[in-house]
Formats: C-alpha cells, sequence, structure tokens
C-alpha cells in the first residue's frame, strides 16, 4: 500500500482511505521532491527499494521520489514536527506577554508584583477579572492593566464571557459589562457615562482563552501599524482609524480555533428590519410592554479561520494620547454581517 507526502514545507493531511492527496511545485531550480511516495509494506529499512525519480523535467516540474520511511515512521515524523511547532509558538507567545509595557499601550504601569494582588481585591465587584485568576503573572499584568484604562476589549470580547452571554448580547442587547441584572435586561450599557442604550451591530465575538487573549494584544499593539497609531499626538475630538491584523499572525495557524461569535438572524433577507426588530423588541421588554416585534435570533458564527482581530483606539483617562478602546475577532468576508464592538 502507498500513499502521498508532502514536502516539508507543505506537509499534507492523511484522511481515512490511507492517502495524502497533494501536490506541490518545486522553485525553478530545486532538486527536492515536493511529492513522494511512502510504502508502508517494506519489511525493513535495508530491503527498501533505493529512491527513483518518477518524473523529470525542466526546472518547475513537479517530481515524485520514493520515500524511505514506513508509514508508521512517517505518521511518528510527522507528529513530532506538530509538537516542535507548538512548542516553538508557545515560546514565542510567552516571550511576547513577557516583554510588554503597559505604557507603551496608553496603559498605566503595572508591576509583575502586583497584578495578583489587584485581581484579588477588584474581582468580586470586576467579575471578568476571574478569567485571569489562574494565569501566569505575566498574563495577569495584562489584564491588570487592561482594566486601569478606559478600554472594554477584555470585559466584552474574552472568555469570561460565556456563550450564552454573547448569544443574548446581539440578540436582546444585553451588555456583558452591565453587572445589574435589572439594567442589563432593559439593554443599558455598562461602560457609558452618562448610561444610555447597549449598542451592539450584527455580530459579537470574543477570544475563549484568557492566554491566547493576551497574546494577541500583546501582539497587536507591538504591530508597526497599532504602534504608529498610539503614538500620535493627541487631538481633541480625533482618533485615529482602527487597524485590523490577521487572527493567524497574531495567535498562529490555529489561532481562529479560540474564537466564537453570534450573528443575529436576518429577518426576511434583510439585516437592517432585524435590527430594527430587535430595537423594538428590547425597547417593549424594557418598559412592560407586550412586544409587537417577533423575539430576535442568533446563530453561531460558523469560522473564524482567514478572519482579523480589529484594535480600535481612544483617549485615554488622562486624555493626553491614545489606547486600545476595544480589541475583537471579526469573521472572514463570506461570514460577517457586521462589527463587533
Amino acid at each position: 500500500m502507498m500513499f502521498w507526502e508532502a514536502g516539508a514545507a507543505h506537509p499534507g493531511l492523511l484522511v481515512s482511505d490511507g492517502f495524502l492527496r497533494v501536490a506541490r511545485t518545486e522553485p525553478a531550480g530545486g532538486d527536492t521532491c515536493g511529492v513522494r511516495w511512502v510504502r508502508d509494506d517494506v519489511p525493513d529499512r535495508d530491503a527498501r527499494s533505493e529512491r527513483h525519480v518518477l518524473a523529470a523535467g525542466d526546472a518547475g516540474v513537479a517530481r515524485a521520489c520514493a520515500e524511505p520511511r514506513s508509514r508508521a515512521e512517517y505518521a511518528a515524523d510527522m507528529r513530532q514536527r506538530a509538537v516542535l511547532s507548538q512548542e516553538r509558538e508557545a515560546a514565542a507567545a510567552d516571550a511576547a506577554v513577557r516583554r510588554f509595557d503597559p505604557r507603551r499601550a496608553g496603559l498605566p504601569e503595572v508591576s509583575i508584583a502586583d497584578p495578583a494582588a489587584y485581581l484579588d481585591a477588584h474581582q468580586a465587584e470586576r467579575p471578568w477579572l476571574t478569567a485571569a485568576g489562574g494565569c501566569s503573572p505575566e498574563v495577569q499584568r495584562v489584564f491588570a492593566a487592561l482594566d486601569q484604562g478606559g478600554g472594554h476589549a477584555h470585559i466584552r470580547h474574552e472568555g469570561w464571557v460565556t456563550e450564552e452571554m454573547s448569544e443574548r448580547r446581539v440578540a436582546y442587547l444585553e451588555d456583558p459589562a452591565q453587572i445589574d441584572p435589572a439594567k442589563r435586561s432593559s439593554g443599558i450599557d455598562g461602560v457609558r457615562t452618562p448610561e444610555g442604550p447597549h449598542r451592539c451591530r450584527e455580530t459579537t465575538s470574543r477570544i475563549g482563552n484568557p492566554d491566547a487573549f493576551a497574546v494577541a494584544f500583546v501582539r497587536g499593539v507591538e504591530h508597526p501599524t497599532v504602534k504608529a497609531a498610539l503614538d500620535m499626538a493627541f487631538t481633541p475630538g480625533r482618533i485615529p482609524r482602527p487597524v485590523s491584523l490577521s487572527i493567524a499572525d497574531l495567535l498562529g495557524p490555529d489561532g481562529h480555533r479560540h474564537c466564537t461569535g453570534w450573528r443575529l438572524q436576518p429577518v426576511g433577507d434583510s439585516m437592517a428590519v432585524a435590527r430594527e426588530h430587535r430595537a423594538a423588541w428590547v425597547d417593549a421588554r424594557a418598559h412592560g410592554r407586550h412586544p409587537d416585534a417577533p423575539e430576535p435570533k442568533a446563530q453561531p458564527v460558523g469560522t473564524f479561520a482567514g478572519g482579523t482581530i480589529v484594535f480600535a483606539f481612544g483617549p485615554t483617562r488622562a486624555r493626553d494620547g491614545y489606547e486600545v478602546v476595544t480589541m475583537y475577532p471579526r469573521p472572514p468576508r463570506d461570514e460577517r454581517q457586521g462589527g463587533s464592538r
């Protein structure tokens, strides 16, 4: 029996029928085989057939070679490569969080010795801080710095927000940042001063893992485009434009797996009508009236693969510069109906 192996730069996927179906074209002048046969019926290494080039031609033509490894050896090698890749990514993520400088993000300085005490002192009235309770001191420092700034990314778009809370936010405009249950059910925003109705467009989203959330934020504020926005001279009444960065660039090729979201269901193929019905339904519930509009519905976002993470900016508390006021994952265009702020 034989199955395909991709070249090292493009590992393939072994499917249930025992075949890897891949193809690769070599760079001009290259002599590394991009597509190889792998035998699993070879009794031992000495009895294996010598390598043969099955197809050859001008530079740039795809080639095929006999693979000296057995199928089991090939699978073990692929698993080892995956483990090493994950370890390298984890080490790089840890390094990024360790070098985080809150002041570069327009946030108050927080000593590495302080975050645990801050979380313990404030999580009773600020329940979103509980998500970082079991994290490393470096990740806790990111949460403590964000919580002392003026943003709400860690309040509305992190894993302390459950799937139900995320769904109810987009369907009923119940703000996770609003800790008063009565006000939350009435659609009152938990961040705005003075109080006002909560706003959410057609999609709400979150990064469900606190470590991944911290890594995305830290790597984002290190990105040149985000840094340029944060470094702009403060001008009252003006804010930098939002910046979108690839989820894969910030969290690695599987980073989208940390992201989930919900989308308002259109009414009669119209999202505008769905928003109107939602506003009428929420207003009627807040004032004790029987809603004339149908109850809003939401559906989960299918995937965030190929999506981005949006960084939006606003003035610092001291109004002497800019900070990231929210950060949220945005699904790819074919999954997207609107923004999540």
